[in-house]
């Protein structure tokens, strides 16, 4: 392997100022549950008085053993609504207590995190304007960006009580004085801090340590659901402000994602066979490789852990090597590589 020219070419696309694809193994370095803690949980802490309802959990608990993927396990079933909104609580519970604890390791020494040293060196360009699409309803991203001293656009009014609205996010904000530039935070399955109220509105609560009193939180959980509830707002807007960010991007930078998701990749599939992507994550998935490097993909660069100590790294244009006694797939190792 030509090592330099690998360097360059990471180098170049990273400067140019991808478009960045965070996903859930972005968020388990600062202690968020992964699918499998959250199944775990599931299965574990919700109980029922109904027998319906209760039927509908052991079927789930069966399904959950027998494939152990929680998107699969809830494929299988259409839960009905109050089990539904026991999955979304219970989840809104676990997922909320581990991001207010990394909220405080931010606060600490945020910093230090590589996420937002590399927000700080892509909103350091004359266009002062990063954008990232996130399956995630953690605040990693916020808290980042707001270390990095960027204004943040979610497409909510940041109020301690948002609105939400379909145009907030065309307002000039990257060159507004006081901050280095701006990040669109684009949550196409929600957040922790958007909640519906009793009378149908979506509006930004943020840092909750409790869901308010009849309001349900909104965001999508795994399964059957996810497809019904993308047809609302916000998610119709979010979805359509991430596709126009993808299909505009001049390349794409992906973050322990795993090329899972149906809201994400139509798009971003149909770019990446010409644009530039470079993956960074612990265990690249099978639907990764699939995807990019079976899938014809002319310029990509995917690095994976390999040996517990290497890195594994598929390019177009060199092939598959691994680089012993480096991390460069872990995000403060690679920064140290492209800076």
């Amino acid at each position: 392997m030509d090592f330099d020219a690998l360097l360059k070419q990471l180098q170049v696309w990273t400067n140019k100022v991808p478009l960045i694809i965070l996903g859930s193994g972005g968020s388990v370095p600062f202690g968020l549950p992964s699918m499998w803690i959250l199944g775990e949980h599931l299965k574990n802490t919700l109980h029922f008085n109904d027998d319906v309802d209760n039927t509908q959990l052991e079927a789930f608990k069966k399904s959950l053993d027998e494939t152990q993927d929680l998107e699969k396990a809830l494929l299988s079933i259409q839960l009905n609504d109050n089990v539904l909104k026991a999955v979304i609580k219970a989840t809104w519970g676990l997922i909320s207590e581990a991001d207010l604890t990394a909220y405080e390791r931010f606060i600490l020494n945020g910093k230090e995190v590589p996420l937002v040293i590399l927000m700080k060196h892509l909103l350091s360009t004359t266009n002062k304007k990063l954008s990232i699409v996130t399956t995630n309803y953690d605040r990693i991203a916020e808290y980042s960006a707001s270390i990095a001293e960027a204004f943040i656009c979610t497409g909510y009014a940041q109020n301690y009580i948002g609105h939400f609205s379909d145009n907030i996010h065309t307002n000039a904000m990257a060159n507004m004085k006081g901050y280095n530039g701006q990040v669109n935070i684009w949550k196409v399955h929600g957040s922790l801090d958007w909640f519906e109220t009793p009378s149908k509105d979506n509006i930004h609560l943020p840092l909750r340590k409790g869901i308010p009193q009849d309001y349900k939180p909104l965001i999508v959980t795994p399964g059957l659901s996810k497809y019904a509830e993308t047809h609302n707002e916000p998610y119709r807007t979010i979805f359509a402000q991430a596709d126009k960010e993808i299909q505009n991007a001049n390349g794409y930078m992906c973050i322990g994602y795993g090329f899972n998701d149906v809201h994400v990749q139509p798009k971003l599939i149909q770019q990446i066979k010409t644009k530039p992507i470079i993956v960074i994550t612990k265990e690249l998935t099978p639907k990764t490789k699939e995807t990019i490097i079976d899938g014809g993909c002319k310029n990509y660069i995917l690095m994976e852990e390999s040996n517990g100590k290497d890195t594994k790294v598929y390019s177009s244009s060199q092939g598959e090597h691994i680089i012993e006694d480096v991390s460069y797939w872990n995000l403060a190792e690679y920064l140290k590589r492209i800076q």
